[in-house]
């Protein structure tokens, strides 16, 4: 194709490729904070650091809202730099600008990934693009899974001394926007052993540079955090010391992570497999391993299988009885989950795909400029390559899918449809439009602002409360004090000995450090309908020693006073459209 074609197909299909991701935008514009968002690991806890930190950006080490003034590497954010965000915006639009930004750095790395290794053609590269930009990666997580494959282009340029500027900015915001224990650990290892490669001598100066850069910033961010690790800064024991670690089978562990991925990683990669194998088989019958370019591809699809089943390998020894006897021995330590190297593995997947359709491209091309016969007739020739390009094409699509079925834009597509769709918005999951007729109520009553007295919430998440400003004994984090934990269990420990489950949840593990109920077990989002707490219990005298006033509880508790709770108001509050009704209760 001569280069000014090439050159002006390349920029339409590029540009094709950013409008679709664009796109995405449209239900987030029309719905506003009627828009339909994963809450689980995001609006329950991370979005909440982002809006704390934000406020006490500059404030000391503490958050007076959060679980009764926790440290703040209680919410460590998952991408720093984008805390900047919440500055200059409300919540949810800081939120929906991070889905964007991911996304189309997720669009253009690899469309830019792409058309460096296999040499993709431009439509190839702006469809698998578009893919990875669609899954449902959480914003929260910045660039952490979304900004892989521009990282990874990014090495390759500075490998080859180009465009050296950009790939140092890149890197630098990329370690500024994603988390260092959750990915951050797992990009400078590979890169450290892809540079110390053989095969990369005489070109490692750069990458390693820009490696060693990347770490600084890591340890700039997180200085806190691991300096309590270390035993560098003085902290109060974690509640991690507690972890109560559980073996998984490996066989089992080994074939989920390689066939289905890790958490919150989801790439929906089985039709990538399953073309992966097709193509071996079409190679083998066209010859395709004797020609260079398309040996270069196969080569590049061998490496990605490898990488993507040695980072499976290592999620399931972590998890395995071996891994857990290492891991019980090293403290807090041991609760590091390295199954997060599985969100190296979306990118690997995606890539993967490029190569199998530029390998039926590369097929059909070679039979069409042949004179002689190939795998016994021409004809048969360009017959298998036809049907390669065509199985490639399908796997394609068929993952395309998987992707638009379980991406973010779908749920929203459907509320624009109906306007009664079940999932839980964004309004209804922070209970906008309630939250603030309690806070004012409680002003108008008592004079009280929300600084000066603390809250509990039963049957909605704490996350609700401290998004309206609440100050909360409650919340969910990773990283608090033990000593809190054992305080705030003395709290619980009547609806705990009711339910096993609830309390192997709560001291085995603890990060969400809420009022359980053993009515309702693991559930904290309950709609306004006819149910009610029958026999609800807590240890009021320990609510009240660790500060304790009100209850905001998602429904009606019938021995509310005979635990040792008057309400306040005999008409919950609520809006016409809200998804909960809020029962406020005095702590006697």
């Amino acid at each position: 194709m001569p280069a000014q074609k090439e050159i002006k197909l390349h920029n339409i299909c590029f540009f094709l490729g950013f409008g679709a991701v664009l796109a995405m935008l449209v239900p987030y514009l029309i719905l506003g904070q009627d828009a339909i968002v994963t809450y689980h690991d995001q609006l329950d806890g991370e979005l909440i650091g982002y809006m704390l930190q934000a406020k006490h950006l500059f404030d000391g080490n503490l958050l007076p809202e959060f679980m009764n003034g926790a440290d703040k590497t209680a919410l460590t954010l998952p991408a720093p730099g984008f805390v900047l965000l919440f500055l200059v915006m409300r919540p949810f639009w800081a939120l929906v600008s991070m889905q964007l930004l991911g996304s189309l750095c997720g669009y253009v790395g690899m469309y830019l990934l792409t058309r460096e290794i296999p040499r993709a053609h431009p439509a190839a590269a702006m469809a698998v693009g578009i893919l990875y930009a669609y899954l449902p990666f959480l914003p929260v997580y910045g660039l952490s899974q979304y900004g892989l494959p521009l990282l990874f282009w990014s090495f390759l340029q500075l490998r080859n001394k180009k465009y050296r500027a950009f790939a140092f900015g890149y890197s630098a915001m990329y370690a500024l926007c994603s988390s260092l224990v959750l990915i951050g650990f797992g990009v400078i290892g590979m890169g450290l052993l892809w540079t110390l490669l053989p095969s990369q001598r005489g070109r490692r100066r750069l990458p390693l540079f820009c490696l060693g850069m990347m770490t600084g910033i890591y340890v700039v961010e997180n200085f806190r955090l691991l300096g309590q690790l270390l035993g560098w800064i003085p902290s109060a024991v974690s509640h991690k010391e507690e972890y109560v670690l559980t073996a998984e089978p490996f066989w089992n562990s080994l074939l989920t992570g390689f066939l289905q991925g890790g958490q919150h990683s989801g790439d929906y990669h089985q039709w990538i497999l399953g073309g992966a194998v097709l193509a071996g088989v079409f190679s083998l019958l066209t010859g395709a391993f004797r020609r260079e370019k398309e040996r270069k591809i196969l080569g590049a699809m061998g490496i990605s299988l490898g990488v993507t089943f040695l980072l499976a390998l290592v999620s399931a020894l972590w998890d395995s009885g071996l891994g857990i006897l290492l891991r019980t021995r090293l403290s807090v330590l041991g609760a590091f989950q390295a199954d997060r190297l599985l969100w190296l593995a979306p990118c690997l997947w995606y890539l993967l795909l490029a190569c199998e359709l530029e390998l039926g491209l590369c097929l059909l091309h070679f039979v069409r400029g042949e004179k002689r016969a190939l795998s016994g007739s021409l004809v048969a020739g360009r017959f298998l390559a036809g049907a390669g390009l065509f199985c490639f094409a399908a796997v394609t699509i068929l993952t395309g899918v998987e992707v638009l079925r379980n991406s973010n834009l779908k749920p929203n597509v459907q509320k624009l449809r109906n306007p009664d769709y079940g999932l839980l918005s964004f309004r209804d999951y922070y209970a906008i439009g309630v939250m603030e007729q309690v806070e004012a109520y409680l002003l108008e009553q008592t004079g009280q602002k929300p600084e000066d007295y603390r809250v509990v919430s039963l049957g909605i998440d704490p996350a609700a409360a401290l998004y309206q400003g609440f100050y909360c004994l409650d919340g969910y984090s990773n990283n608090y004090s033990l000593e809190y934990k054992h305080s705030f269990r003395e709290i619980i420990a009547p609806e705990l000995e009711k339910n096993q489950y609830l309390q192997e949840y709560f001291d085995d593990w603890g990060n969400r450090c809420y009022l359980f109920s053993a009515e309702c077990p693991g559930y904290y989002t309950i709609e306004k309908n006819g149910f009610y707490f029958q026999d609800y219990a807590l240890d009021v005298s320990a609510l009240k020693e660790l500060g304790g006033k009100y209850l905001l509880s998602a429904a009606w508790i019938e021995n509310g006073e005979e635990t040792g709770f008057r309400l306040v108001r005999e008409e919950p509050f609520e809006t016409q459209d809200s998804y909960y009704r809020i029962f406020l209760y005095e702590i006697l």
